[in-house]
């Protein structure tokens, strides 16, 4: 019988380089998303803060990954005015067989860990994932 060290070969791709064309249009697929969200989820600010409130949400290049962010108010008492929380992570990740651009979709769970969830897929396949499943919630 041979040895087993508990590793195992996984498929997991890296992040590629990203042209700036494919950039802008990301950002431009992401804007749609983002005003959508924007109506579904950005309600008036209380007149007395109690707790955490959603004041924006944002998009933003950080290297080689995009991310789908949202930004909360804290109350008065609190250590921080506000924080930043990242819900949505996209990666591109090259040119697939039949010449297609390829994506990697993440989303943050609430232990602090990036989940992913769909990989291998077209970018118009990602935003409609980010439009329809419960994770990408900001």
């Amino acid at each position: 019988m041979g040895r087993y060290d508990g590793y195992a070969w996984v498929y997991s791709p890296k992040a590629q380089k990203i042209t700036e064309e494919l950039k802008k249009e990301i950002k431009l697929k992401s804007d749609e998303i983002i005003m959508m969200l924007k109506k579904e989820h950005l309600k008036k600010l209380p007149k007395k803060l109690a707790y955490n409130h959603l004041i924006d949400i944002y998009s933003k290049w950080i290297k080689r990954r995009f991310y789908l962010c949202s930004k909360y108010i804290c109350p008065t008492d609190s250590l921080f005015p506000w924080f930043e929380n990242k819900f949505a992570r996209l990666e591109y990740t090259g040119k697939g067989i039949n010449e297609k651009d390829q994506f990697q979709l993440f989303f943050m769970r609430h232990t602090g860990k990036w989940i992913k969830i769909l990989e291998d897929k077209t970018l118009n396949e990602c935003f409609k994932a980010i439009k329809t499943q419960p994770y990408f919630i900001p």
